[in-house]
C-alpha cells in the first residue's frame, strides 16, 4: 500500500509499505479521508510536539473515515463494507481512568500518529473494532473525517459545562475553535463570540454562526465582551488559539464564578497569568486533552445538519500531494483551515 511517511522535520516520503493484518478484535480499514491536524503540522515542520519527539520513521493523521475491508478473527457486529469513522486513541480499558470512562487520559493510551504509533497517511490502517463508529448513510467520508476534531469541541462544551443560554467566547478561529463554538451553539449557548486576528476566519465564523467576531488587533477583546454582557462579562471562555496573550484575555473576560476551558497548546510550558483574578472572581479554570465518550454525539451532530463541518474544508489533496498540503499551511499565503486528503 502507499503511505506517507515522516522520517524527520520536513522530511516526508510517498512510499509502497506492506498493508497492515488485522489482528484479533481488529478490522482492516480501506481509508476515504483524512485531516491534516495542527498536531501533524508540527510533527511535520519540528519533528516533535511537546515531549513526543519523531525518534524513527512515522505515519501522521489520525482525523479520518473510511470502509471496513476485512475483519480479524473473533466476533464482529461488523461487516465488510461498512462506512466508519475511526476513533484514533485506544486506552488500555483497565486502569481508573478507563473505568471511570475518563480514557483520555489513560497512561497507556495508544494515539495514532502519535510517535510510536502510525497513522492514517495511507492506503490502510488495522484498528480495534471497538474503537469504529458507524458512518450514516447520509453522511459523506470528509464529513466523517471532521468528527475528530468537533469531538475536540463537544469535549470541551461538556468540560465548560456549557448550559442553556450561556454566553460563550471562543478565542481563535481555527478548525477547533470554529468547531467548539459550534458545540457550543449545539449545546445550548445564548451568544457566541470568536475572537482571532484573521480577518477571513472571523468571516468563516460569522458564517458558522458567530453572535459577533472580535479582532484584538482592532480593539480591547476584554472591555467589547464586557460591553456585550452588560458589564460582567462571559459565562465561558473557550481558549483554542494557543496564545498566552489569548489565554490571559480569555480570563480577564469571563464573569465572576466563569469557567475558562483550555484547549490550544502553548509553545512554552510555563506562560504567565493573571491568576490573581482567577482567586478574587472564583473562576474555574479547566484543561481539555482530545476527548473521551463523545464521538457518537459528534456523529449525530453532523447527521442531524445541527453542526456544519462542511464549511471548514478549504483544500482536497490526493495521497501524493499531502505534503503539499504542510507546506500550504506553513506559507500562510491561502486561506487555509482544514486540507483533508484523500487516499
Amino acid at each position: 500500500m502507499r503511505a506517507a511517511v515522516l522520517y524527520k522535520a520536513l522530511d516526508m516520503r510517498v512510499e509502497e509499505l506492506p498493508e497492515p493484518r488485522p489482528a484479533t478484535g481488529e478490522a482492516l480499514v480501506r481509508v476515504k479521508s483524512v485531516g491534516i491536524c495542527g498536531s501533524d503540522f508540527h510533527y511535520w515542520k519540528n519533528g516533535r510536539v511537546g515531549s513526543y519527539v519523531v525518534e524513527a520513521p512515522l505515519i501522521l493523521g489520525h482525523e479520518l473515515s473510511g470502509v471496513v475491508e476485512e475483519l480479524g478473527p473473533g466476533p464482529s457486529s461488523f461487516a465488510a463494507g461498512d462506512r466508519v469513522v475511526v476513533e484514533p486513541g485506544v486506552p488500555c480499558r483497565r486502569c481508573a481512568y478507563c473505568k471511570q470512562g475518563r480514557y483520555n487520559l489513560c497512561g497507556e493510551m495508544r494515539f495514532m500518529a502519535t510517535p510510536p504509533v502510525n497513522g492514517a497517511f495511507a492506503e490502510y490502517v488495522a484498528v480495534p473494532q471497538d474503537f469504529l463508529h458507524r458512518l450514516p448513510e447520509r453522511m459523506t467520508f470528509e464529513e466523517g473525517a471532521m468528527v475528530e476534531p468537533l469531538a475536540v469541541g463537544i469535549h470541551a462544551a461538556k468540560r465548560a459545562p456549557i448550559t442553556l443560554g450561556a454566553t460563550v467566547a471562543v478565542m481563535g478561529a481555527g478548525p477547533i475553535g470554529l468547531l467548539a463554538g459550534e458545540a457550543a451553539r449545539a449545546s445550548g449557548a445564548g451568544e457566541v463570540y470568536v475572537v482571532d486576528i484573521d480577518p477571513w476566519r472571523l468571516e468563516k465564523a460569522k458564517g458558522a454562526g458567530a453572535s459577533r467576531v472580535l479582532n484584538p488587533l482592532e480593539e480591547d477583546v476584554v472591555e467589547a465582551l464586557r460591553d456585550f454582557t452588560g458589564g460582567e462579562g462571559v459565562d465561558v471562555a473557550i481558549e483554542a488559539s494557543g496564545s498566552a496573550v489569548a489565554m490571559a484575555q480569555a480570563l480577564e473576560a469571563v464573569k465572576r464564578g466563569g469557567s475558562v476551558v483550555l484547549i490550544g497548546l502553548y509553545a512554552e510550558r510555563t506562560v504567565p497569568a493573571p491568576l490573581l483574578g482567577v482567586i478574587e472572581r472564583e473562576l474555574d479554570i479547566k484543561g481539555v486533552f482530545r476527548y473521551a465518550n463523545v464521538f457518537p454525539a459528534a456523529v449525530q451532530a453532523i447527521n442531524s445538519g445541527r453542526v456544519n463541518v462542511g464549511r471548514l474544508i478549504t483544500h482536497r489533496l490526493p495521497l501524493e500531494e499531502v505534503e503539499r498540503g504542510f507546506r500550504l499551511i506553513d506559507a500562510k499565503r491561502e486561506n487555509v483551515l482544514k486540507i483533508l486528503v484523500l487516499p
